[in-house]
């Protein structure tokens, strides 16, 4: 027996499941995951919903993590809907098999959404990490801006990122003391894997016969991206590798063939672009710290570049990560060919604009996330437990 606050309560271990399925979610819930696991008041199990199952699958054995229940919700051409439906078809029996005392996800995915919708029908305490992100445009990010909207009327706690992201629950009458601002886990994730690759030989996934020439990483991958803003993105992206032949380009394509196939077609010919497959998380974190600037949609890397002092231009007309714009680490260059030329050709003419991107701190975490957010859940269940089966 235990004594909790004048109580005396029977120790429970506790069952706390993971529900995720893109490649950002199992980053960015891995530390966590493994830290409980060496507790002895949680045991973490780990559902992956299959929903992005090609990126997610090597990432697995990189970060040496084994589902417990693994799915299949993708298919080939499906839609959102289809997709949910396909969630809420596989996701139930995950829930009735594992009896959780807590369901924890990550972000605003379509997975983290099902398994809150399916966590307060089975009136399950719902742990949102990541949470309090806004743009408060629900079309910009479509459908993200809806879907973590949506878990926060979920969750019953919430881990933020930032006193921004706490603020922002505050106004949607998120209760003050069930939210948490911890650091976003991925600054963890990023400053130990850099840590451990320091000793590396300079990384060349793209065969590049000059490894000394600096470049520039770019990823696109967002659903609203796709289209005219991607043909304009790409468009200033060929213009500007023309322009600045001293710099490579290399580029991480997504799977997704609507953007890979518009991508090849237009920057493939290009000389000292080099388009590649998806890479391990740690040989990509190796690429964003060794890259003169990164040019991105991506929200994971607006949150992790800047603890690796390397400049994030984002291609986006929207971020939900504001506090980067502010603390200068992170450009807003929207999707036009003008604002986004301007950016980049500010990185390297302007020298102290450049530096000054460098060193600006990055506002998105001390890198101790991962035990802030595990005391807060040992804390949690252990507080529930007490009250559930307290006897004096």
């Amino acid at each position: 027996m235990v004594r909790v606050q004048g109580l005396y309560c029977m120790r429970k271990v506790h069952n706390a499941l993971f529900c995720c399925g893109s490649r950002p979610e199992l980053i960015k819930i891995s530390p966590v995951y493994h830290q409980l696991k060496t507790t002895a008041e949680i045991i973490p199990l780990l559902c992956n919903t299959g929903q992005h199952r090609d990126l997610l699958t090597p990432h697995l054995e990189t970060l040496g993590m084994t589902p417990d229940f693994q799915l299949d919700v993708m298919h080939k051409g499906q839609s959102l809907e289809q997709l949910m439906a396909q969630l809420f078809e596989q996701l139930p029996s995950v829930f009735e098999k594992t009896h959780p005392d807590i369901v924890i996800i990550q972000g605003d995915t379509a997975s983290a959404l099902a398994s809150a919708i399916i966590a307060h029908k089975e009136d399950l305490p719902l742990a949102h990490i990541e949470a309090g992100l806004r743009t408060h445009d629900r079309t910009s990010p479509f459908p993200e801006e809806i879907y973590r909207q949506n878990i926060s009327t979920l969750a019953k706690w919430h881990f933020c990122p930032t006193e921004q992201a706490r603020q922002n629950l505050l106004s949607e009458n998120i209760k003050s003391e069930n939210i948490f601002v911890t650091g976003n886990t991925s600054v963890d994730m990023v400053i130990e894997t850099y840590k451990k690759s320091k000793g590396n030989l300079y990384y060349n996934p793209s065969h590049r016969q000059d490894m000394t020439r600096p470049f520039f990483l770019i990823t696109l991958h967002r659903r609203e991206s796709q289209g005219s803003p991607l043909m304009r993105i790409t468009t200033s992206l060929l213009e500007f590798a023309k322009a600045n032949e001293k710099f490579d380009f290399i580029f991480p394509l997504h799977p997704n063939p609507a953007s890979s196939q518009m991508i090849k077609s237009q920057l493939g010919a290009q000389k000292n672009i080099f388009l590649i497959s998806p890479l391990p998380y740690p040989q990509f974190v190796r690429l964003m710290a060794d890259a003169y600037a990164i040019i991105t949609d991506s929200g994971g890397i607006q949150e992790e570049a800047p603890s690796l002092n390397t400049p994030v231009i984002v291609v986006r007309n929207r971020t939900e990560r504001s506090e980067g714009i502010k603390s200068g680490c992170l450009r807003l260059a929207g999707t036009e060919m003008d604002t986004i030329l301007s950016e980049l050709n500010l990185l390297i003419d302007d020298k102290a604009h450049y530096k000054r991107m460098q060193q600006a701190p990055n506002p998105f975490g001390d890198g101790r996330a991962t035990e802030r957010i595990t005391a807060h859940l040992i804390d949690i269940v252990e507080k529930s437990h007490a009250e559930t089966h307290s006897f004096t």
